[in-house]
């Protein structure tokens, strides 16, 4: 099996080396990671027509069958890129991760981490995003995730038997989230649903009249205890989350079944008569 590994991190980031690490035992790995980090890009594409690239080899040890490029771009950009052939391929599975973080709820469309997953899986290929819930000032258990991350390629490998498919088609994009805590405290792991959390009421911004700066700082309100079942909940709980994600039908198709589309005839107002002016 060849896997395509990217993440939002950056080329140098512990997490992404835990995940190459988890993923060599399983196949062949090309790492096309960004060089920096770009952590809240979702899906971005980099406005360019040239990106720059350039070998990375990792300075505390480079596992074998593992080829690194850090490319100059959006994590998406390094899959469209991967997945373009430029730096080999063809691939089986794309991962994106392991991110220092969790990545839950309504929080996947601005994830670099899942944005990448989601370009991979709009290009036609398996894709797994994996984000570990690391907290301020906590250590990473980075080999709790790797351990997560291994488990569910497996699992992937098996959705042929029904292990993690839904409906008649298994899903080919899954948002994992491992709690941070040592392996041996995990919970289970658990099939669940996007919490309705989202980033964007974590915060409040006010003006510094004096600076002429808009201040953002964090809200100061209790969140809501995630509902039972979701990704949030099963995190909080000591659980690995696995969350299946599909970009179509789902999110896109908005319009009914049956629908076929209708003219609509507008009044639109008289056409404007302009004098024309001449000049000598």
């Amino acid at each position: 099996m060849k896997i395509l590994l990217t993440n939002d991190d950056g080329i140098a980031a512990p997490g992404l080396w835990a995940a190459a690490r988890a993923l060599v035992k399983l196949g062949q790995v090309t790492i096309v990671a960004p060089a920096v980090n770009h952590s809240g890009y979702g899906a971005a594409l980099s406005p360019t027509r040239r990106v720059s690239c350039f070998p990375y080899r990792h300075p505390d040890g480079h596992p074998e069958n593992v080829a690194a490029y850090g490319v100059v771009a959006t994590p998406a950009t390094c899959v469209h890129v991967g997945l373009g052939g430029a730096l080999g391929g063809p691939f089986d599975l794309v991962v994106s991760g392991i991110n220092h973080g969790a990545n839950l709820g309504r929080d996947v469309f601005y994830s670099g981490t899942v944005g990448a997953a989601l370009t991979a899986h709009l290009l036609g290929v398996p894709a797994i995003a994996i984000s570990l819930a690391v907290g301020p000032g906590e250590m990473a258990h980075w080999e709790t995730a790797a351990w997560a991350l291994g488990e569910t390629v497996r699992l992937w490998q098996a959705t042929a038997s029904g292990a993690l498919s839904a409906g008649s088609s298994p899903p080919t994009l899954f948002n994992i989230n491992v709690p941070n805590r040592p392996l041996s405290h995990l919970a289970d792991i658990l099939v669940t649903m996007p919490a309705s959390t989202s980033c964007l009421t974590r915060y409040r911004f006010h003006v510094d009249p004096q600076a002429g700066d808009i201040v953002v700082s964090p809200s100061q309100d209790d969140p809501p205890a995630p509902e039972p079942g979701t990704d949030a909940w099963a995190v909080e709980m000591g659980y690995v989350s696995i969350t299946p994600l599909r970009a179509f039908p789902n999110i896109l198709d908005v319009v009914p079944g049956d629908f076929s589309p209708k003219y609509l005839r507008l009044s639109l107002p008289s056409p404007v008569e302009v004098e024309h002016v001449f000049v000598d």
